[in-house]
């Protein structure tokens, strides 16, 4: 399958949040006389359950970042393995991480010189392998059904992309200007995307796409273990469907939202103002995990 030229692109950084920083106080998270750490969760580009510690994986400027539980005494390490490199895109499935972005200052010499293309972590982020595109692409966002393993989808400057060969070739891509997008958990041929028009459902492989006008305006969006779909509204509330398909309003965001997911527990987490929250269902009070120190 060809690379379309698209990927070629050097990228410069983009979130959704339009502050440069979260300028929030206390941090319970690691520290250095350089700021490395905070200067890295201040832009926080994904959040995974870690499945084989109970904890969670916070994907940020800096590098991957460990939680060593999902609750408000946990500690927070990292980077892992001093790989600081910048993980624009970020997912994880059975074991295996994915991501995507660009070098670190510490970074061996195989992330290549602009952009990190794919790269793959079979040890829980110890060490990483290159995939394909060294040198050349940088996702935003990545994507996997665990339905599905080996194929991963792709998002990057107005234009999805996808694998079928646990991302060593990409096909062409198909054009749509999405700020997220979400493989479906159990079936694989299933993306949802969310755009500046509302949520867009692809029911073939993301070949094309359909608007869905009954969901609301989100930004970012993860799904629940069955399939059900939770999300950040543009307005600052949490969305989600009802076992029945209806969308209900759950709890408030504070501000912009950085990053989304869920666990196995289908309890919430984010990352926004106020610092990376659980909600254990989407109605609750937001439980701070971490704060990120300022940056002075």
């Amino acid at each position: 399958m060809p690379v379309h030229p698209a990927l070629h692109r050097t990228a410069t950084t983009v979130t959704l949040t339009t502050a440069a920083a979260m300028l929030l106080a206390a941090c319970t998270g690691p520290s250095d006389p350089d700021h490395d750490t905070q200067i890295a969760l201040e832009h926080i580009h994904g959040l995974t359950e870690d499945r084989e510690t109970g904890g969670l994986l916070v994907a940020s400027h800096g590098g991957i970042y460990r939680l060593d539980e999902i609750d408000r005494d946990a500690e927070l390490t990292g980077p892992i393995a001093g790989n600081d490199f910048d993980a624009m895109g970020f997912t994880a499935v059975v074991g295996t991480l994915y991501a995507s972005g660009h070098p670190g200052k510490n970074s061996p010499d195989h992330f290549g010189d602009r952009n990190l293309g794919l790269i793959r972590s079979d040890d829980n982020g110890d060490t990483w392998h290159n995939v394909a595109l060294t040198g050349e692409a940088d996702f935003h966002d990545l994507t996997i059904s665990t339905a599905e393993p080996n194929r991963i989808y792709a998002n990057n400057f107005g234009t999805i992309y996808r694998s079928d060969d646990g991302g060593r070739t990409w096909n062409d891509g198909t054009g749509l200007d999405a700020w997220d997008i979400l493989a479906d958990p159990i079936n694989p041929n299933t993306l949802y995307a969310t755009t500046a028009t509302g949520l867009h459902i692809s029911r073939d492989g993301g070949e094309t796409f359909t608007p869905d006008t009954n969901a609301p305006a989100m930004s970012l969006i993860t799904t629940f273990s069955d399939g059900r779909i939770v999300g950040a509204r543009l307005d600052g509330t949490l969305m989600y469907q009802a076992d029945s398909g209806e969308w209900t309003a759950g709890s408030e965001i504070s501000g912009a939202v950085q990053a989304l997911t869920t666990t196995t527990n289908d309890e919430v987490i984010v990352a926004d103002e106020r610092g990376v929250r659980l909600f254990t269902d989407p109605d609750a009070t937001g439980q701070v995990l971490f704060r990120p120190e300022p940056h002075i």
